[in-house]
């Protein structure tokens, strides 16, 4: 998918473009060259029992050794235990870990990794937490979770 939106700035005449390409994947488990299990991180809640860690796969599908960095994720929500190289061939494992802060929250987040291959691939993956602790109220979901139904 490619989308070149118009910017208009008060320099004038002509308009300014960028160019935005992202690639939409119909199926997570074919990505190259990593695939991510699970491709979406639901750290959901549905209990008295504490669920505030959860363990994901990167693989790596290429014939090269890739390093891995993390370009973005939110404040306040998580930390990541990312493995800064996976062999080619092999797979790495990763830790995401809730702050206390956000052991008590709803919400839909992701954070973004980028592979040092020719392309400086990115790969963004969705976190996602429900809380439904029974005979207990949570507080007012996120802005994101109100148009969901439970």
């Amino acid at each position: 998918m490619t989308r070149r939106p118009r910017i208009e700035t008060n320099e004038g005449p002509p308009p300014k473009y960028v160019q935005i390409i992202a690639n939409v994947v119909a199926r997570p488990d074919s990505t190259y060259p990593i695939v991510i299990k699970p491709y979406k991180l639901d750290i959901s809640q549905f209990g008295t029992k504490v669920r505030d860690r959860m363990k994901f796969t990167i693989k790596n599908v290429s014939d090269e050794d890739l390093e891995i960095s993390l370009i973005y994720k939110p404040e306040g929500y998580f930390t990541l235990d990312l493995p800064t190289k996976v062999e080619a061939g092999k797979t790495a494992e990763g830790v995401l870990t809730l702050t206390k802060e956000a052991i008590d929250k709803s919400f839909e987040k992701s954070f973004t990794i980028q592979l040092n291959d020719q392309a400086n691939s990115r790969f963004t993956i969705p976190v996602k937490r429900q809380l439904q602790i029974p005979g207990q109220t949570t507080g007012t979901p996120a802005a994101s979770d109100t148009s969901h139904s439970h």
